[in-house]
């Protein structure tokens, strides 16, 4: 520790110093006069012992500020060897901090699990445990990340998009979001998965909102109901228990272990019911299948029945099957030239024709009554 002297000693020890210069200058003075004195003026004497006698006084007190110039200059002394061994004892120190340091450095490195190789670190065979969770890549400040997670996400445009805000959750790929526990999102890009143990696998734009439930790729598709699954295609959702549907477009399996295959429109709607392909089906009836073709309807009372394809055919009962077309094929290319080339627009309860002029070769049958206006137009209504 460095010795500190105070300016009021420095302040002292100064004004001793001139204190003694006076001093001295006086008593030399003194002892003239008095040596002049007593050759002049014998009888003088009594004076001249008078000022002998200051003049031992004036010598006592040099020789006290002396003793006291002496103690400084000891002091001064002391401090300058204090000064040097405090510069001596903070090398020391600072030796001793820098082989402290690199000792600690060299126990750092020796604990570690990691070894450089290269410009790689390689880790040991060794088990590590993380659990708040890894990110790697880019830090969603925008996403409240769950516990025991894992984040890759490169970012978009220098930002940070993937979220697994699900406690046990991974998300991967662009912009992806595993928010319920235990639920993953493996890559592609606007993905969910917010049902507890859900998966999206790719594509864009897919949603998993049941439980236990899965879509592999594709676009637009959702998995709603608990233990569904969609397998790409796009717009396609399974929102029934243990539901599926595999590809195709606009397809939907509502009932309860109900299943479409592909095709495009359609729907699988009673329990355990099934359509394989085709366009525009709709198999209502639990335990009923339709085998592709086109516009073909299993009703809701026609459970256990089944079509096997065609065109527009009708299972309305109980283990029905339909192996054929049950219409015509002449009506059925007239059905078809009707819905291509007909001036109706038609929904569930009503059609409305262009603003055409109508020519019938024959009668019209009107349920209601027809009424007559006097600018020749006719109303028709109940």
């Amino acid at each position: 520790m460095k010795r500190y002297i105070s300016p009021d000693t420095i302040f002292v020890a100064a004004i001793s110093f001139i204190a003694i210069g006076f001093q001295g200058r006086r008593l030399d003075v003194l002892e003239a006069n008095a040596s002049l004195q007593a050759h002049r003026n014998e009888p003088l004497e009594e004076d001249t012992s008078g000022l002998s006698h200051k003049m031992n006084s004036l010598r006592s007190r040099r020789k006290l500020q002396n003793e006291v110039v002496l103690d400084i200059k000891a002091m001064n002394k002391d401090s300058l060897m204090i000064k040097k061994s405090i510069k001596s004892i903070e090398a020391r120190m600072g030796a001793m901090e820098e082989s402290s340091a690199g000792e600690r450095v060299d126990r750092s490195l020796a604990g570690s699990p990691f070894q450089k190789v290269g410009d790689w670190w390689v880790a040991d065979s060794t088990m590590f445990q993380f659990p708040k969770g890894i990110v790697i890549g880019k830090n969603n400040t925008h996403c409240e990340y769950g516990d025991a997670v894992l984040s890759v996400d490169y970012g978009w445009e220098g930002e940070a998009l993937n979220c697994p805000s699900g406690h046990g959750s991974v998300a991967f790929g662009l912009a992806n979001h595993a928010t319920g526990d235990f639920s993953t999102v493996t890559g592609g890009k606007f993905n969910e998965a917010s049902g507890m143990a859900s998966v999206v696998m790719g594509g864009r734009l897919n949603e998993v909102t049941g439980d236990s439930s899965v879509v592999i790729g594709g676009e637009l598709n959702k998995a709603t109901g608990t233990y569904a699954a969609v397998l790409g295609g796009d717009n396609n959702e399974a929102a029934g228990w243990s539901t599926a549907v595999a590809g195709g477009g606009n397809n939907k399996a509502y009932g309860s272990y109900s299943v479409v295959t592909g095709g495009q429109n359609n729907n699988a709607n009673g329990d355990s019911a099934s359509v394989t392909g085709g366009d525009s089906n709709d198999a209502k009836g639990d335990k009923s299948s339709i085998a592709g073709g086109n516009k073909n309807t299993v009703e809701e009372d026609g459970s256990y029945s089944s079509i096997g394809g065609g065109y527009m055919n009708v299972a309305s009962e109980q283990y029905a099957v339909v192996a054929k077309d049950s219409i015509d094929k002449a009506v059925i290319k007239r059905i078809e030239t009707l819905e291509e080339h007909s001036p109706f627009t038609c929904d569930a309860d009503r059609c409305v024709s262009d603003k055409k002029t109508f020519r019938f070769t024959s009668d019209i049958k009107v349920k209601g009554k027809i009424h007559q206006n006097p600018d020749h137009t006719i109303n028709i209504g109940n």
